[in-house]
């Protein structure tokens, strides 16, 4: 069985309708959400749309099976 090489790109998720204080002020963030496996971790922060965590664990089981 031949393993595919997954890359990990960053992206950044940003509001324009809802002003958030700046990092600074609102201290550590605590993941509300973590999914791990063998190959990978994925941490979900607050203000996470659920439409995006449901695209992430449809494309987990997809590619699990």
């Amino acid at each position: 069985m031949a393993t595919e090489k997954l890359n990990i790109v960053p992206v950044k998720l940003e509001s324009k309708s809802d002003p958030t204080p700046s990092p600074a002020s609102r201290g550590a963030l605590r993941p509300i959400c973590v999914i791990q496996s063998n190959q990978c971790k994925i941490s979900f922060y607050p203000g996470v749309k659920p439409q995006l965590l449901q695209a992430v664990i449809r494309e987990l089981n997809r590619n699990d099976s």
